[in-house]
């Protein structure tokens, strides 16, 4: 999950159950910032939404990522809406200046 750490509660197999939520570590969870998903389980995952704006959670194989194992979380959105951003941000910086002026070299 882009944008954020997170706890593990639990993982298991096959289909996840209301059952499951009774195994959850909520003492002591570790925290994380990526997680193994194992083939037909389940991961429970806790994190707060403390950081808006618009945050990728996939999986880093290629081609799960392209079956569809990828999501987007837009968070606190509303929130962006007074937010400055500087042009230099828009066009890269020096980056993007340079390619606007057409200056390459």
């Amino acid at each position: 999950l882009h944008g954020h750490d997170f706890w593990v509660l639990g993982h298991g197999e096959g289909k996840f159950s209301k059952k499951d939520a009774k195994k959850f570590n909520l003492k002591n969870p570790p925290l994380r910032n990526t997680a193994v998903i194992f083939p037909y389980g389940w991961t429970a995952l806790r994190f707060v939404a403390d950081n808006p704006g618009v945050w990728a959670f996939h999986c880093h194989i290629e081609p799960h990522l392209h079956m569809g194992m990828g999501v987007v979380f837009a968070e606190g959105v509303h929130r962006l809406n007074n937010v400055h951003v500087p042009n230099e941000a828009l066009s890269c910086g020096m980056t993007g200046k340079m390619f606007m002026n057409n200056n390459h070299n």
